[in-house]
């Protein structure tokens, strides 16, 4: 008997019993349905975390800082040091990278560029005839991509790009109207220890107006981005004459071009007691995260599937039983057992197909009507965080046909195993 004609054969089977048919692919397209959804949530959230590493970062970048104590203990006595370090409560303290740390750096083969961390903490900030504000001020980064209601990127000296939020309190009409005009940023100059720090002021001319993105980690809506010369001017003054001054909490370093990165962090970490991440490393807690999620789900879905297992073997053991006459019958007029234990197997194969059909099929347009909702409540734009993937969905299907296959062995040997004369015995 031809395979086209067995599995023709094994369709008119299942149409008879259409009931316990669709019971059955129900059952099996409630796995499809989780499983098609970790897949697509998995994927769509892998992007989504792609998409904020290189919103973010530069691929070629590594943030580099000093390794932390390692002591068993520490809040034990240490041993002093020279260097510069940053104290915190409870005796925690982390090291700071000094001036010859950076020189090291720069000396590293492959290394395009490094940038110290100026970490600027504003006193306030205004504009004329306006109330100051207190707010957080970050050297602008090119890498790092902005969506700007009016202006651009910072390309000179002495200027500044603003958030939206800040623009409105600072009195501008418009984002475009601040474009050009000036604001001034105050810090406190040397030490805390004296009783009043003399006020430094810098005036800083608006070149760009962003607004809050999805895909920023830190999105500016509470922060300005100043130019890398006035950022490292203004964080010597505020940290002149203390034990900081020429410390840095980290460092961000470039590889050059058409250089494996990977490599670039090995030789940092060698040069000394650095910790070298770059941009994957610094967001793998997005990656671990989306994987437990997907992890979750497809073991829902697995569980959904090993249910419908035994459906399927029940289903099949029902059907023998109901056609032991028909069997008998086709088995006498020269039918063998192979092609009758095909036929068995290949009505399980539809049973899993149509499932599968069923359960991905559904998922995917429950994604569709979905999405826009999650985007919508989690602000992600025109972001999808379900992506349905042909191969993957057609994998879901794939894959619960051959376990439908499997399921459908005993029953399909059971009718193959059937004496004809016997069979047409059964009332």
């Amino acid at each position: 008997m031809k395979i086209r004609d067995t599995i023709r054969r094994a369709g008119r089977s299942l149409r008879q019993a259409k009931a316990r048919t669709l019971l059955t692919s129900l059952a099996i397209g409630v796995g499809a349905f989780t499983i098609t959804l970790a897949f697509a949530a998995g994927e769509g959230g892998r992007q989504y975390a792609a998409d904020i590493v290189s919103a973010n970062t530069n691929e070629r970048e590594l943030y580099v800082q000093m390794k932390p104590d390692d002591s068993a203990d520490p809040t034990a006595p240490k041993e002093y040091s020279d260097d510069p370090t940053m104290q915190y409560g409870g005796g925690f303290s982390v090291k700071l990278l000094g001036q010859k740390d950076i020189e090291k750096l720069e000396a590293i083969a492959n290394v395009d560029d490094v940038t110290p961390y100026y970490n600027v903490t504003a006193k306030y900030i205004t504009a004329p005839n306006q109330k100051k504000y207190t707010i957080g001020v970050e050297t602008f980064q090119p890498a790092v991509k902005l969506e700007y209601a009016a202006g651009g990127g910072i390309t000179k000296k002495g200027t500044v790009v603003i958030p939206d939020s800040l623009r409105e309190a600072l009195g501008f009409d418009s984002a475009q109207s601040a474009i050009g005009k000036t604001v001034t940023i105050a810090v406190n100059q040397g030490s805390q220890d004296v009783l009043q720090q003399a006020e430094v002021l810098r005036n800083l001319e608006v070149v760009g107006v962003n607004e809050p993105s999805s895909l920023a980690v830190a999105d500016g809506s509470g922060s300005v981005r100043i130019d890398r010369e006035t950022a490292r001017e203004l964080y010597e003054i505020i940290n002149q004459g203390t034990t900081n001054e020429q410390a840095y909490m980290a460092a961000t370093v470039v590889a050059k071009d058409g250089v494996d990165v990977a490599s670039v962090k090995k030789a940092i970490n060698a040069a000394g007691n650095y910790d070298a991440q770059t941009a994957e490393d610094a967001m793998s807690f997005l990656f671990q995260f989306i994987n437990v999620l997907q992890g979750i789900l497809l073991g829902f879905g697995a569980l959904a599937v090993l249910t419908s297992i035994f459906g399927i073997i029940n289903t099949q053991y029902i059907s023998v039983l109901e056609r032991t006459q028909q069997i008998g019958l086709m088995k006498a007029l020269g039918m063998r057992r192979r092609d009758v234990g095909r036929l068995f197997r290949y009505e399980a194969a539809w049973v899993g197909f149509l499932g599968g059909a069923i359960g991905a099929g559904m998922a995917v347009v429950v994604g569709a009507v979905a999405n826009p909702y999650i985007s919508d409540a989690l602000k992600l734009d025109d972001t999808n965080l379900l992506i349905f993937q042909p191969v993957a969905v057609g994998g879901v299907i794939m894959g619960l046909m051959v376990v439908s296959v499997l399921a459908g062995i005993l029953p399909a040997r059971k009718a193959a195993k059937l004496d004809p004369i016997e069979a047409l015995r059964t009332e």
